[in-house]
């Protein structure tokens, strides 16, 4: 008999009824067959030496801008033939945050939006709450820029804000003045943050805001409300979309991510969705959330706001990757099949990845989780730098009408051979429908 593929990773509360994985594999359909190939490594990129994480990073045309607990870096990918791989990669800037004027975020993630020349980064620690913005200055024609300006945003005292983003041609940041909550936005060419929109939401309940296209999603802990822009001046810049409410919440501010119309995040309510409109579609299955949920609990902010989502595309396929920094747990969720992938280095290890960046080449740069490194990531790498990739799937039970025993006596695997370094293949099964 044909066994079937398993489609992605999904663990019922019973076993005997589906147990399927997905483990550092992902699934294409040629024709009504289906096949696995494996997910992409990783290879070392540049190395910080011991002690630094990235806690933020965004491209700027081909320059890479990246926060860490101490220095805001931007580092230029230099192309040269004489070094023995081919490039070599500089420190443009390499600023303290104490030289910028800001505390260090110590662990706490550095938001970062970016317009294509200018970066906005938020440092988020509940002390500072304070923006700071990377500007390019000089022609933009050169290879390198004739100096970089790093400056403290002239922002009020009195103000705390709590997200950032961008849309239109302008900034925007969620702040608190008086008790009541604002977005503040401002033109990317200005340095002050001039003009205010007020919400309904309380800052106090206010998770992130996102824009995407000409709207912009101000999610809160239990519900939704999107404003666009008018094209009005000053404040009345944006206003109300009517009849745009969602009755649903995110708590993990860092889960949001935007694919093309749509806005895939975590929800308050610990089912993933992916809108379409107005309306929440869920892309998890209840056995992936009791999956997540046997993990643990995220009981802080800093637990919340560690759960990174983004979106990528590699391979001909797109993923949102979500990844649980308290648990060291990493899922894929892969929008061109709809299905669900765990990610781990070598032997049941923390995957190495963490923020994913596409150069203006298309090549894909990766912080790391676990060391001090940068990473390229490619479906050419068999290895995540050195450490070995188990791939792993699980059929689901099987069994014959009447529940009779199934006997198999040999099993043929079709695999393409000699691409990667010397592996093994190892089986094991369950005669209790996937109990032990």
């Amino acid at each position: 008999m044909n066994l079937p593929l398993p489609q992605q990773t999904y663990q019922s509360r019973s076993k005997p009824f589906s147990s399927e994985r997905l483990l550092n594999l992902m699934l294409e359909q040629a024709g009504d067959a289906y096949m696995l190939i494996g997910t992409p490594g990783l290879e070392k990129h540049y190395d910080f030496g011991a002690g630094v994480e990235v806690l933020g990073m965004c491209y700027i045309r081909d320059y890479l801008v990246l926060a860490t607990s101490n220095h805001v870096y931007v580092l230029y990918k230099e192309e040269r033939a004489q070094e023995p791989e081919g490039y070599v990669i500089r420190e443009i800037v390499k600023k303290s945050w104490n030289d910028i004027g800001l505390y260090s975020p110590g662990k706490t993630l550095v938001q970062m939006v970016s317009n294509g020349d200018t970066v906005l980064l938020l440092n988020s620690d509940e002390k500072v709450r304070k923006m700071v913005k990377v500007d390019l200055i000089g022609p933009e024609t050169p290879l390198l820029p004739e100096s970089w300006e790093i400056y403290k945003l002239d922002t009020q005292e009195d103000l705390k804000y709590t997200s950032i983003g961008y849309i239109s041609g302008v900034f925007l940041a969620a702040c608190e003045k008086n008790k009541t909550s604002y977005v503040q936005y401002t033109d990317v060419l200005d340095v002050n943050f001039d003009y205010s929109f007020q919400l309904d939401t309380a800052l106090s309940n206010l998770t992130a805001l996102k824009g995407n296209m000409r709207e912009v999603w101000v999610f809160g802990a239990n519900s939704i409300e999107v404003v666009a822009p008018t094209g009005e001046p000053g404040n009345d810049f944006f206003a109300h979309v009517h009849g745009a409410y969602i009755n649903k919440g995110c708590v993990c501010k860092n889960s949001i991510a935007v694919y093309e119309k749509s806005f895939i995040f975590y929800g308050n309510d610990n089912v993933v969705y992916m809108s379409e409109g107005y309306e929440l579609n869920p892309i998890s299955t209840p056995a992936l959330l009791d999956m997540i949920k046997s993990w643990g609990s995220l009981d802080t902010d800093a637990d919340r706001d560690k759960v990174i989502g983004q979106i990528f595309s590699i391979a001909g396929h797109t993923f949102y990757m979500l990844k649980f920094k308290k648990f060291g747990k990493t899922l894929w969720y892969d929008l061109t099949t709809g299905s669900w992938v765990e990610r781990e280095s070598g032997d049941g290890n923390e995957w190495k990845g963490d923020f994913i960046e596409r150069r203006p080449n298309g090549e894909l740069i990766v912080s790391s989780s676990t060391t001090s490194k940068m990473y390229r990531m490619d479906n050419l790498y068999y290895t995540d730098d050195g450490d070995f990739i188990c791939r792993e799937f699980v059929f689901q039970t099987l069994s014959t009408e009447g529940k009779k025993r199934m006997f198999f006596y040999t099993l043929t695997l079709e695999i393409d051979s000699g691409l990667g370094p010397d592996d093994s293949v190892m089986l094991s099964w369950s005669d209790d429908g996937g109990y032990t």
